[in-house]
């Protein structure tokens, strides 16, 4: 009886050795299953020197994050994605990992987070530094400001545009851009454009600014002059940066323009120094389509039920500030299309009040489709959303976009709920800029230098 009962025992214990070794195996590890994930779609921002505040590049620097890693996968909450998918068309830039993806993340933590086989890590993408596009190589031109630009420790900045003349004697068709800000603490955004001629009577100084008489001229993009001659390429804002384009599409840069840099810098209590760039990837052959972006609108709002209307020379009319302590004030745009307009993206801008937005497509039948929901809009994570296939937007067809804001103590990210919000550029005022990119047959491009 007493050898039964070693015998057993024996069993009970190599079957449990044995469980646990299959337990084990079936483990998912850091080198094999998780570090391709991480590496294809995290480490473009969590790398040395980027805006993640963690490398997530080696199993040295994931080991520690192990359990956070898995809670913010399972969340969703990263890759950050605000795009509802049940109410919204597909997008070929979606972050968002897959089931099967986010449940091996989860097991290996839950696994106790084991480093595997080092023979199974995969290299590191080669994203060029200081890039986040991370699969063209360098790019092909890099457009810089003039000199480096010093902010001050405190006070309120107005936006600058900096000039740099198109560099080639030929148009170049641009098939991804970048905007790449040379100090992203103090940088509230930098917006890239391209324009035929300098404001008129001017010329530019050693810093790539427009003078007149020794002074700047004040030529902010929000200017009539300035849009007319004006074609904006693209932005870096918290969360976005670059374009990308399919084939035979993409951006025309003539030559004898100028590049110019819109540069907005927030004071950080010191004096800080910046000095921005545009990377540029080049289509080897000329295009059929070029891509313009504006707003979507008509210049009418209708704002809590009250139409507003854009005078005689105003771009976009004047919108009433959002009152203190609302949690859902909105916001309603409409853009009309004459005829029929291929649209490749979607962009909502606003700021810290931002709450959702939508933008949904009234076909000349009257039927509607929602093309885009963002439920939960994220001033620290703006995106562009890129079709997966371009959309053609009927002859008659209406684009209608919302916009809600939150101005209450509810919104933790609200500085001053008990102040009513102006639409201005600094980040603390508010801005509604329902973004969209379209398509244009190109034409031979026009040399536009002189004023």
């Amino acid at each position: 009886m007493q050898s039964i009962r070693v015998l057993f025992t024996a069993l009970l214990i190599a079957t449990a050795f044995s469980a646990t070794a299959v337990a084990a195996e079936d483990t998912p590890t850091f080198a094999k299953d998780v570090a391709p994930i991480l590496f294809d779609n995290c480490v473009v921002c969590h790398r040395e020197g980027e805006v993640a505040p963690m490398a997530l590049t080696s199993y040295a620097a994931v080991r520690p994050w192990a359990r956070a890693i898995k809670d913010k996968v399972v969340s969703r909450e990263m890759p950050p994605w605000h795009a509802d998918p049940a109410g919204s068309l597909e997008f070929r830039n979606d972050r968002r990992l897959s089931q099967v993806q986010i449940d091996t993340i989860s097991a290996w933590a839950d696994g106790g987070a084991p480093q595997g086989n080092p023979t199974d890590l995969p290299g590191l993408p080669p994203i060029p530094a200081g890039w986040q596009i991370k699969d063209l190589g360098e790019p092909d031109a890099i457009i810089r400001m003039p000199v480096a630009e010093e902010i001050p420790a405190s006070g309120e900045l107005a936006m600058t545009n900096y000039y740099i003349p198109v560099p080639w004697d030929e148009a170049r068709y641009a098939r991804a851009l970048e905007s790449k800000p040379g100090n992203r603490v103090v940088t509230h955004h930098s917006v890239a454009y391209i324009r035929s001629g300098l404001p008129p009577g001017t010329r530019l100084n050693e810093k790539g600014l427009a003078v007149r008489d020794e002074s700047i001229e004040v030529d902010g993009n929000a200017s009539f002059e300035f849009a007319q001659r004006s074609v904006k390429l693209t932005g870096y804002a918290p969360g976005k940066g670059y374009k990308r384009y399919p084939a035979g599409a993409g951006r025309v840069l003539p030559p004898n323009w100028y590049f110019v840099l819109n540069q907005h810098y927030q004071p950080t209590g010191k004096p800080e120094t910046d000095r921005s760039e545009l990377g540029l990837w080049f289509h080897d052959e000329a295009v059929d389509t070029d891509i313009n972006e504006v707003v979507a609108s008509d210049g009418v709002s209708i704002v809590e039920g009250r139409e507003v209307v854009a005078e005689h020379g105003q771009r976009r009319p004047v919108v009433p500030n959002i009152p203190a302590f609302v949690d859902d004030w909105k916001i309603v745009t409409m853009k009309l299309f004459p005829e029929d307009t291929t649209v490749f993206s979607l962009s909502p801008h606003a700021h810290l009040r931002g709450k959702r937005f939508t933008y949904t497509l009234v076909r000349p039948d009257g039927t509607e489709e929602t093309l885009l929901s963002v439920p939960q809009y994220d001033f620290n994570w703006q995106t562009f959303y890129e079709l997966t296939e371009p959309m053609v937007f009927p002859a008659g067809s209406k684009l209608v976009t919302v916009g809600y804001y939150d101005n209450s103590v509810k919104n933790r990210y609200n500085p001053s709920p008990d102040k009513e919000v102006y639409w201005a550029e600094q980040s603390w005022d508010e801005m509604f800029n329902p973004f969209f990119e379209y398509g244009v047959d190109v034409e031979t491009p026009t040399e536009g230098g002189g004023n």
